[in-house]
């Protein structure tokens, strides 16, 4: 036991730069090793950054809103929100309407078609994430589960986690 903490103790901080590299290949094995699945529906479905970003919001974060308030959420061009969100309607994707108090304001909406395609979407990339789960051994598992455990608590991604965390560790080998 003594030994272990010795060990412990000795062993050098992390720096934020490793810390950010390590994440960042984390991240490009899931999103792109683990991922395929989901890159490939999202081009078959030839949706843009911008249209699947649109329809988090209208789907997850606002019932309706205006194309001004959702280009300003977003961070782009009034034009761009716009062409992105024509396309989307014309998939069935999302409603735009008159707004009733200024008519030259438009309104829209994602359909019942939208938070359907966005769910297919999360569950083809939970799958890639569960395959790369599939191959940690017993202690990778559990000492990953205790760092994410820690950060899952964090208000900002326990409300982005698909599941709730239910997560009961084993004890580390």
């Amino acid at each position: 036991m003594q030994a272990s903490a010795t060990r412990r103790q000795t062993r050098p901080a992390t720096s934020e730069t490793q810390l950010t590299e390590h994440l960042y290949g984390l991240l490009k094995y899931l999103l792109h090793g683990h991922g395929g699945d989901y890159v490939r529906a999202v081009g078959e479905l030839e949706l843009s950054l911008t249209q699947l970003r649109a329809l988090h919001v209208l789907a997850h974060d606002v019932e309706q809103t205006s194309l001004k308030e959702l280009a300003d959420r977003l961070g782009l061009s009034l034009p761009a929100v716009s062409r992105s969100i024509d396309r989307l309607v014309q998939r069935g994707l999302v409603t735009r309407s008159e707004d009733v108090e200024d008519r030259r304001m438009k309104q829209v909406r994602a359909t019942a078609a939208a938070p359907e395609l966005l769910d297919r979407l999360t569950e083809l990339r939970l799958a890639g994430i569960e395959k790369f789960v599939s191959t940690l051994s017993p202690r990778e598992r559990t000492r990953l589960a205790a760092a994410l455990d820690l950060l899952a608590q964090r208000e900002e991604i326990a409300s982005r986690c698909a599941a709730p965390q239910t997560t009961s560790l084993p004890k580390d080998p």
